[in-house]
């Protein structure tokens, strides 16, 4: 049994305790795993993630068996603030999932979008408040990657971290949910963003450029910030573009209007992640027509705006390509544990793996049953690790 853990008093005890937590578990480093799994190289953990479904309506009290301690700061306090979101980096160890040691930025995937003069509205999750029409947007000046929309507040944070965490103490900062240029022009424009490529296509394309453009600075403004000693070392490997809107278009359309924004970053930042957002189409051209994607993502999800890419699929697809896979996936009910072992099963194979699930049926009540199944599951994975040559 653990034992209760001390109160934490100063910013200094927060960060030691932290890391003295992170280096008693290494094999729930997420960032080692995630950097093997880059590079083709063998882990010696799984870093499995599995997740239940987090709901409002979901009162129970978790029956948590790792204890974290409470900081006995003020709330109000910027330090008081940083504590307790260092301690809380250690939660994913209550559900036995990998650690994630790095300090946020921005707000979602809405982040970008206020730089287009387009306010989030917090009680819905900082969803951006209304849309521009095409005209509008273009007849507005372009943002400053700089000093417009939440860029000032996230060098402001970016500044207190660097203030309050010592340097060289293994935390990193990373950069915001930065979405893609098509994303983020159908979070400002709305149904124009779908319909304007076939009706102004030429005002589309210079929008598309405007988008493209501001991400590219914005992007090498926040990195600049940053500074490399504090940079997630995943932001400087690959530069990942989310492509969510796109299972909504054609391949045909991505290929006219989307894709040469894409190339553009590819061009400007190097390697690229690529987030399919599950979409088969969306997999498959973006696999096709970018030389520099090497890590992409598929998995089951049952409610998708256009189908969702299996594993085997999309295993096909990449062939013998040094191509990272983030295996997302929701969990079949009744058969949860032989459904994640047939992916650890393809570890044996593919190296250039990972591995995370949800059970959408699953709730607060249910984190015992999924501990009990992690620790099933890890030791499959070393079982495994035996039969690798």
């Amino acid at each position: 049994m653990q034992i209760k853990p001390q109160p934490v008093r100063t910013i200094n005890a927060a960060v030691e305790y932290a890391r003295r937590v992170w280096r008693e578990h290494p094999e729930r480093d997420g960032l080692k795993a995630w950097q093997a799994a880059l590079n083709g190289q063998r882990r010696p953990y799984p870093a499995l993630t599995i997740l239940h479904l987090v709901t409002p309506d979901d009162q129970d009290q978790p029956a948590d068996e790792f204890m974290l301690p409470h900081v006995e700061m003020p709330a109000t306090t910027s330090a008081g603030q940083l504590a307790r979101e260092i301690i809380a980096l250690l939660n994913p160890l209550k559900m036995l999932n990998p650690l994630d040691m790095s300090f946020g930025l921005g707000k979602g995937t809405g982040t970008m979008v206020p730089s287009f003069d387009i306010p989030l509205n917090p009680e819905i999750g900082d969803t951006p408040t209304h849309t521009l029409t095409l005209d509008d947007a273009l007849a507005r000046p372009a943002p400053h990657p700089a000093t417009s929309g939440l860029m000032p507040a996230m060098r402001e944070r970016i500044l207190l971290i660097k203030k309050l965490i010592p340097a060289g103490s293994g935390f990193h900062i990373q950069l915001p949910d930065m979405q893609g240029p098509f994303n983020l022009a159908h979070a400002i424009l709305g149904e124009d963003a779908l319909t304007a490529p076939y009706l102004q296509p030429d005002e589309f394309r210079n929008f598309m450029e405007r988008v493209t453009t501001f991400w590219i600075a914005a992007r090498k403004t926040l990195l600049s910030w940053i500074e490399p000693e504090w940079t997630l070392p995943k932001d400087t490997a690959v530069t990942c573009i989310a492509e969510c809107s796109v299972n909504l278009v054609s391949p045909e359309l991505y290929r006219e209007h989307i894709l040469p924004h894409d190339l553009k970053i590819a061009r400007t930042f190097g390697a690229l992640h690529i987030h399919p957002c599950s979409g088969p189409h969306v997999f498959h051209v973006t696999l096709d027509e970018l030389p520099a994607v090497v890590l992409t993502e598929a998995g089951w999800i049952a409610k998708t705006a256009a189908g969702a890419i299996t594993v085997d699929k999309a295993l096909a697809a990449i062939g013998d390509r040094p191509i990272m896979l983030l295996i997302g996936q929701e969990l079949p009910v009744g058969r949860e544990e032989e459904f994640i072992r047939a992916d650890l099963d393809r570890y044996v194979r593919n190296p250039r793996l990972m591995f995370s699930y949800t059970g959408m049926h699953w709730r607060i009540k249910d984190r015992p049953l999924i501990r009990d199944m992690h620790r099933r599951l890890d030791a499959y994975w070393m079982e495994l690790s035996q039969k690798i040559i």
